[in-house]
């Protein structure tokens, strides 16, 4: 099981109902928030129930994006999360 971070999440919501993830802004170790531009994704979105090796279930309502995220000028993979049932956005693999 991996870690779990609330994340805030800048989005584009497109005329089509597509949504593409733009950059994430998490809280670092030092308490101050840091925002991070996604170089690419890939929508897992509505492609059945299953479960990830990170451990996170999801069914066909949620929305899950795989990222490449700049981080600290390294190339990151991490899986960004969201259930009609949470308020916010969360992220594993950071």
């Amino acid at each position: 099981m991996y870690d779990r971070k609330p994340v805030d999440v800048i989005l584009q919501n497109n005329t089509d109902g597509t949504i593409i993830p733009l950059r994430l802004r998490l809280e670092g170790e030092d308490g101050e928030k840091k925002q991070y531009r996604i170089m690419a994704y890939m929508d897992l979105s509505h492609q059945g129930a299953r479960t990830f090796a990170d451990g996170v279930y999801i069914s066909n309502r949620d929305l899950a994006f795989r990222c490449k995220v700049l981080i600290n000028d390294q190339i990151r993979i991490v899986n960004l999360y969201r259930k009609p049932s949470y308020e916010s956005w969360f992220v594993t693999n950071i």
